[in-house]
């Protein structure tokens, strides 16, 4: 009899479950992850009007010199050493290089702080959103908190997702995910606050951005 009424209760509990997480994804608002990105002026680049093998070659010693800023390289590099070459030949043609990488440099900067940005109307509401599973962790414990990502493969893959194309979840219960990459429904509710993460590859460590966060988030299983 005990047994009986044990059976009954957990079935009461998985019944009040399933209505809750329907409420739940019928009173939400279902964004596509375009609906994240907030309407901006498209930008141009400033080289596309010139000559193909100019701009490639601007944008190469721009790539170059700001990986030289960063400490990826060094003036010993091959890499540097050929922009200089690429530099030295464009200066005799009395093309302004400084002036070009300047403005591509602007160019660039522009695009990465439209990227870190959010559509404010989104602050608050409660959302429900598709997308795929990246832990922050691949221990293969329980998962409580996740990167959602609108692609396979992305963060793993360069170029990473831009700020706004990336979503922080915080999960109201803990999940195993069956695969990397899964593809869920994730409905909770939505902040607009900006998070810089690191995430586990099976290589190393990277750093991950985002602009958004669904907070008390329930999961489940993707369906068309």
């Amino acid at each position: 009899m005990a047994k009986k009424n044990i059976i009954f209760v957990v079935n009461i509990f998985v019944f009040l479950l399933l209505i809750n997480v329907e409420s739940l994804a019928e009173n939400s608002r279902v964004l596509s992850w375009q609906d994240l990105v907030p309407k901006q002026k498209i930008q141009i680049n400033p080289l596309e009007g010139l000559d193909l093998q100019l701009r490639l070659d601007i944008e190469y010693i721009a790539i170059v010199r700001y990986q030289f800023r960063t400490g990826q390289i060094s003036e010993v590099h091959p890499d540097y050493e050929y922009a200089l070459e690429i530099e030295y030949k464009l200066k005799l043609d009395k093309i302004d290089v400084e002036r070009l990488v300047a403005e591509f440099d602007d160019f660039l900067d522009e695009i990465e702080r439209q990227n870190k940005l959010a559509v404010k109307e989104l602050d608050g509401s409660f959302v429900r959103i598709p997308g795929y599973v990246m832990p922050l962790e691949t221990s293969g414990t329980a998962i409580d908190e996740f990167m959602l990502v609108p692609t396979i493969g992305a963060c793993i893959h360069t170029p990473v997702p831009p700020a706004n194309q990336m979503v922080f979840v915080e999960v109201k219960e803990s999940f195993y995910a069956q695969e990397l990459y899964e593809p869920v429904w994730v409905t909770g509710l939505m902040k607009l606050e900006y998070e810089k993460n690191s995430l586990t590859y099976f290589d190393g460590v990277g750093t991950v951005e985002s602009a958004y966060i669904i907070q008390d988030a329930v999961i489940e299983p993707y369906e068309d």
